[in-house]
């Protein structure tokens, strides 16, 4: 059996136990049979980290010695000089796709190199030449003349940056009020690089790091592309995003062993999270719907509200779409997150038709008070205690908001904390207890 396929069962066993489909003692012998996994190697990682360090340091000591007695230097020369760390760039670049080219530490270094020496060059001689420009048309011409870099190398850190590049370009035309929704098809593109990679192998080092990065990104676009024009808008698009991401991650990365190898899953469930604990507040829901739409003051040609509709309807859908499929996989972690955009649009409704929040807020209250109470009893039942610790969060957060929105006295909130704290240590003790006592028998 491929170790894909061993991680997928180990990851399905303690659910199965717990359901009651086998007894502890079929999983010990199934996983005695199968015998360990063994630990992704870091030095790939590695390999990467100290590729890139390398080049960092390579680009700083250039443009050290470039800077040395720059504004004493004639402009041509000046101009040869802002052109000498590109060329140098390329070159390494070009030796390593012709001498390197299954050296993952010279394809990483080099592309690195060569991405930030394309940012330094432009900047060098628009300042030789005092060539007029913005910040955000510097940022999309630099990520668009490094993109090639991401290709010719097969290298992540070369798309990584590529993606911080599009990423502030997005966020510094919205703050100058600009029109950001470019920012989706620059993402796009980046797309069959990762396909590539993810039929190479879904659980290697290079997707992942990609896929925590456009996890992030995609956060911060959402919300800086679209023009707001639906007061409101963003609590149903944010909660059909992190809900989509969990599910996509529960659905074809559930074989995935620790943390940081399943970023959709995790940061998708942190963000639900997150979203609910906020909702649970007065603010989110106050002058939202069509009664406080921004059409009469809107100065820009509608055609600009066009991602508001988009975004806000196909993100929620599409999560939507893939609840369903959970229902029929009866898998109740993904029902538990997938119901997130279904609440919010219900939350929605009810802020905007009765003008008054306290049904939604409740509404949130209500589900992540189960949220963590599922989480904090289904982590004991199946061991995971990164799992129960995540539901004794919620619950503690849910706990403290709402008693700092009551008139208690500081002894009764002082006597909650006490109680919070014995009932976090308590249940770590007993979870590490259970996990040596297992580790013991087997």
């Amino acid at each position: 059996m491929s170790k894909q396929a061993i991680q997928w069962l180990y990851h399905e066993l303690p659910r199965l136990v717990a359901q009651g489909l086998l007894t502890p003692e079929a999983d010990a012998k199934l996983r005695a049979h199968y015998g360990p996994i063994e630990p992704a190697r870091p030095a790939r990682l590695a390999v990467i980290i100290f590729g890139v360090l390398g080049a960092l340091l390579i680009g700083a000591g250039i443009m050290l010695v470039l800077a040395h007695n720059w504004e004493d230097l004639s402009r041509p020369v000046r101009a040869v000089l802002s052109f000498l760390p590109l060329v140098l760039a390329q070159g390494l670049a070009a030796w390593t796709m012709f001498n390197r080219p299954q050296s993952l530490a010279w394809r990483e270094g080099a592309g690195a190199l060569l991405f930030l020496m394309i940012g330094a060059s432009i900047s060098l001689v628009a300042q030789t030449y005092n060539i007029s420009g913005d910040l955000p048309r510097f940022l999309l011409t630099w990520a668009l003349l490094g993109l090639p870099v991401v290709y010719l190398l097969d290298a992540v850190v070369p798309a990584l940056l590529y993606l911080w590049g599009i990423t502030e370009w997005a966020c510094h035309l919205r703050w100058e009020d600009g029109f950001a929704a470019g920012y989706w098809p620059l993402a796009a593109l980046l797309l069959p690089l990762l396909a590539l990679w993810l039929r190479a192998g879904r659980y290697r080092v290079r997707p992942t790091l990609l896929l925590w990065a456009l996890c992030v990104s995609v956060t911060v676009a959402a919300g800086v592309t679209i023009e707001r024009v639906l007061p409101g808008l963003w609590i149903m698009l944010y909660a059909g995003l992190f809900a989509l991401m969990f599910l996509i991650g529960e659905f074809w990365y559930g074989a995935a062993e620790g943390f940081w190898a399943r970023p959709l899953r995790h940061f998708g469930a942190a963000g639900v999270l997150v979203l609910a604990f906020l909702f649970t507040f007065e603010w989110p829901w106050k002058e939202i719907g069509w009664n406080y739409w921004y059409g009469g003051r809107f100065h820009h040609p509608a055609w600009r509200a066009i991602p508001d509709a988009v975004l806000g309807s196909l993100i929620p859908i599409a999560a939507i779409v893939l609840l369903g499929m959970t229902v029929r996989r009866k898998t109740p972690l993904g029902l538990l997150f997938g119901l997130a955009p279904i609440l919010a649009i219900l939350g929605y409704a009810l802020a905007s038709l009765t003008d008054t929040y306290a049904p939604s807020a409740g509404l949130f209250d209500l589900y992540l008070l189960v949220a963590g109470l599922w989480l904090l009893v289904s982590g004991i039942r199946i061991n995971k205690q990164g799992q129960m610790n995540v539901g004794l969060l919620a619950i503690t957060a849910l706990l403290v908001a709402r008693f700092f929105d009551s008139d208690l006295d500081f002894l009764l909130r002082g006597l909650l904390f006490i109680a919070l704290g014995i009932a976090f240590l308590v249940a770590n003790i007993v979870m590490l207890r259970r996990k040596g006592a297992n580790h013991e028998q087997a």
